[in-house]
């Protein structure tokens, strides 16, 4: 019984490993961002704004396919072990718009015009937990 148990706990173990890669987020400041021209910050703007666009996009329809999955495996076990769990869109999308507000914070600063952020998704508002 108890090698089993063991069995299977090593198994979950090594099967949570395949549930999607982990997030790779792209740096708030870069070395040489004070020094860039106006119209290099726009550009990186504009980039990471069609970025933004596409990692929304992926995080959709990862959802929708992770949906199907978890009702597929209600009935049978094999496609739960093909569910995307990491949740690495939304860190990234995170990232880039940290990155996005910092270089318009450095155009301002730099008296570029900088492009207005585009609203792509809707973030859950984060409540305090109180005990």
């Amino acid at each position: 019984m108890k090698k089993r148990i063991c069995a299977a706990t090593a198994f979950m173990f090594f099967v949570s490993g395949c549930a999607g890669s982990g997030p790779n987020p792209v740096a708030r400041f870069a070395p040489a961002d004070e020094k860039r021209s106006c119209a290099s910050l726009k550009a990186e703007l504009k980039a990471n704004e069609k970025e933004v666009v596409k990692k929304t996009a992926e995080r959709t329809n990862k959802t929708n396919k992770n949906l199907a999955l978890g009702a597929t495996g209600v009935f049978l076990i094999a496609p739960w072990f093909f569910m995307d769990l990491k949740g690495k869109e939304a860190a990234e999308i995170e990232a880039l718009e940290r990155r996005n507000s910092t270089l318009r914070r450095i155009a301002a600063h730099k008296g570029c015009n900088a492009p207005l952020p585009v609203v792509t998704h809707q973030r859950k508002p984060r409540t305090k937990q109180t005990k």
